[in-house]
């Protein structure tokens, strides 16, 4: 019996085999998912630590503006106490034609609560803060021309490092102050401010800065 010439082995893929390689290119894929996402999520953060950062310096660089041209002696309440103070209310320099210093009305900083989210322990209006406050500037105090202006949102209601023990948790000399302290020590006020937010990754950062400031006396 003559038998033909034995057939060639096949060059292609088998079934199997194609499989197999559409897996590992999957498999491949997502993990290129996960890095760029991470990278990017991780890119993100960053972003939002800087313009935290920046949220706060650009906010503490305003309070001493505003109290470079304070009159010391008009501070209330007084700030030179136990435990600084987190509202102050005082008299405003203004310069005259004859280039003296003239009082001008009375100007209040404040701390206050969001009114979206009340002192309760509770994140009330569900941004991942909890009992986050505001930080106004109230310009001619207790006239018909008063207003008001929001300088910050999200300031911390401690002190980063502080927690209501009182006791000096971040040893600054001040107990349980909250997230914007004045203290008035030897005629110059300490200011220190903490703001918070909530990164891409729901992750709670907080950023605080200082600085020390020279009223008018």
């Amino acid at each position: 019996m003559t038998r033909g010439p034995a057939s060639p082995p096949s060059a292609g893929f088998t079934l199997l085999e194609l499989l197999a390689v559409i897996v590992l290119l999957l498999v491949v894929a997502g993990i290129g998912f996960q890095i760029i996402q991470m990278t990017g999520s991780a890119t993100a953060s960053t972003v939002f630590q800087t313009e935290l950062d920046q949220r706060v310096h650009r906010t503490l660089d305003r309070i001493v503006r505003e109290l470079q041209g304070a009159e010391g002696e008009s501070f209330a309440p007084d700030p030179s106490g136990a435990l600084g103070a987190s509202t102050l209310t005082y008299r405003s320099a203004e310069v005259s034609d004859a280039d003296e210093v003239v009082w001008g009305a009375y100007r209040r900083l404040e701390l206050v609560p969001e009114a979206s989210d009340p002192l309760d322990g509770i994140d009330n209006d569900s941004d991942g803060l909890v009992d986050e406050h505001v930080l106004r500037l109230v310009h001619d105090v207790d006239l018909p021309s008063e207003r008001t202006a929001v300088l910050a949102r999200n300031v911390a209601p401690l002190l980063e490092g502080e927690t209501g023990n009182s006791l000096d948790d971040n040893g600054n000399q001040i107990v349980d102050e909250a997230g914007l302290s004045l203290a008035l020590r030897d005629g110059i006020v300490y200011v220190r401010l903490s703001l918070q937010g909530r990164n891409p990754r729901g992750h709670i950062l907080t950023r605080t800065a200082e600085t020390t400031v020279w009223p008018r006396n």
